[in-house]
């Protein structure tokens, strides 16, 4: 079966910059999902992770993820007042949950349960295919394109510690990152959040939940 190759990176000029993208099938999963898209494929420019919103019943994210070979995972994190399914559909990914490693091959699924910490990454050689619902997300709708469009843009520093905060206290009423959990890490982010939000700083910015960002700066899909 013939694929393409789609998701790449865009450079200044808006041409593709190799090996930034993922291969598709036209009869294949995950053309069959990316046509479904009801928004942009987001990317991060240097790991191997695509992603695009998908229809839901009312009140739940609903989208999928490409997930190439290597990638090592989001930051570990819980959600307060969510259930989270991750379905895979092709490929296997490995999930921690709460510090234990549970393989999920394509067929599967697993549910994380409201505060049980999480990550996942794809260990093996074959990119996977994920579709992840969230059911009550909160502010993620947002949040989820602000990280991937901030290590786009070469104007913000998404590693700037009063970007990270703004954007810590935006997802406090669902989302925790567990990194520097605790009573003093909560205590900096209440002390910071509003310096950065004075100093111009958002937890999320409506410019990257705009298809022209994502069309200026990652190839999207003909399907």
């Amino acid at each position: 079966m013939s694929t393409f190759v789609t998701g790449r990176t865009l450079n200044g000029d808006g041409n593709p910059i190799d090996g930034t993208g993922f291969e598709v099938a036209p009869d294949g999963p995950v053309a069959e999902l990316l046509a479904e898209r009801t928004g942009p494929v987001t990317s991060h420019p240097t790991r191997p992770v695509w992603g695009a919103p998908l229809d839901g019943p009312e009140g739940t994210m609903r989208q999928v993820s490409i997930v190439g070979a290597g990638y090592d995972g989001p930051p570990e994190h819980y959600h307060t007042r969510s259930d989270e399914v991750f379905d895979v559909r092709r490929g296997t990914v490995t999930f921690t949950l709460d510090g234990t490693d549970r393989t999920v091959a394509a067929g599967e699924r697993t549910t994380v349960e409201t505060g049980v910490r999480h990550t996942f990454r794809n260990e093996g050689d074959e990119t996977a295919l994920v579709v992840t619902s969230i059911h009550d997300p909160g502010r993620l709708r947002q949040v989820l394109p602000t990280l991937g469009g901030l290590a786009h843009d070469d104007s913000r520093d998404p590693t700037d510690r009063l970007q990270r905060a703004v954007i810590a206290k935006r997802l406090e009423r669902n989302t925790v990152f567990t990194e520097g959990e605790g009573a003093v890490a909560e205590l900096a982010t209440d002390a910071l959040a509003p310096v950065a939000r004075l100093a111009g700083y958002r937890g999320a910015y409506a410019e990257y939940m705009q298809p022209a960002f994502w069309e200026r700066h990652v190839e999207q899909p003909d399907l």
